[in-house]
């Protein structure tokens, strides 16, 4: 009976180490090879399952291919060279997509949250209405993209150039983009970040220089010692925001609100605050003497004339 009892044991236990194998398998190649030989012979696969799958550039040349709404959920892509992919309403979550070039590429619609993105090339691209929740585009180049309506709340872009890049009405709440430079390149080639939501972000010691923040949400966002010289905050919600030794020369802040904000040290020479709210404001250290201020609520809230 003993003996009986022992090779159940060892018999459920060599099942359990089957099982588990098969398992394991069966998760580390969860993509379908007869859609791996479409994409290698054709360079084309729409809706194709590609999950997890390790892209090796010496083996697949993915420059150019159409990969609209296939799923690369957990793939990884790092080193390659994806410029001009179509990845239009593709699964390219948890994806690995570091070092890589892409550069006139589509992501637009993908869903590209909590991906790997740093130190890119993503120049030209477009992720409008993409979904980059939680993704790391750090040290990462953005150059003329656009991310009209993406989402990036949480994300990372630390060190990230976007200069140039249209980010209207996008959502960064809560995004860190400390040291980014999100400069426009020239009057014609504008940083657009108008009604975008940039509420609770970290914009620690950026460039922001002749950008176009008309509209947005910049509500208790912490800009310390970032230069947004000649920028464009019309109408934009700084209430709580750090302002702290923020370069504020030529702004304008026409109707801005501003209330309970610190501008301790900031400089705002020049810069158009007309009805503009500064109510409870702290401004320690700032001179506002050669400021438009006509309509303009003062931190002790009377209007100046």
């Amino acid at each position: 009976m003993n003996k009986n009892k022992q090779l159940l044991t060892i018999l459920v236990f060599l099942i359990s180490i089957v099982f588990c194998f098969c398992q394991n398998t069966l998760n580390a190649y969860a993509y379908q090879k007869e859609d791996l030989l479409k994409l290698e012979n054709y360079h084309k696969c729409i809706k194709c399952d590609l999950e997890k799958y390790y892209f090796n550039s010496k083996k697949i040349d993915l420059q150019k291919a159409n990969l609209k709404a296939s799923n690369l959920h957990k793939a990884n892509l790092k080193n390659n060279n994806i410029s001009q992919v179509n990845f239009n309403q593709a699964d390219l979550s948890f994806v690995n997509l570091e070092n890589t070039t892409a550069i006139k590429t589509n992501f637009k619609q993908a869903n590209i949250s909590h991906s790997n993105l740093k130190r890119s090339n993503f120049s030209n691209s477009d992720f409008s209405q993409a979904q980059l929740n939680n993704a790391n585009l750090s040290y990462s180049t953005l150059n003329k993209s656009n991310l009209s309506r993406s989402h990036l709340i949480s994300a990372k872009l630390i060190q990230t150039n976007l200069t140039a890049t249209n980010l209207h009405k996008a959502n960064l709440s809560q995004a860190d983009l400390t040291e980014a430079n999100l400069s426009s390149k020239s009057k014609k080639e504008i940083t657009n970040l108008s009604q975008a939501n940039l509420s609770k972000t970290r914009i620690i010691n950026a460039e922001i220089k002749g950008v176009n923040l008309i509209k947005a949400n910049l509500f208790h966002a912490d800009l310390e010692g970032s230069d947004l010289q000649n920028s464009n905050l019309k109408k934009a919600n700084l209430a709580q925001a750090n302002l702290s030794h923020v370069n504020l020369t030529n702004a304008n802040l026409k109707k801005a609100n501003l209330i309970n904000s610190s501008l301790v040290y900031a400089k705002l020479d020049h810069c158009d605050l007309r009805k503009a709210n500064l109510e409870k404001a702290n401004l320690t250290g700032t001179n506002i003497e050669t400021c438009n201020l006509k309509g303009t609520i003062m931190p002790d809230g009377t209007i100046h004339n």
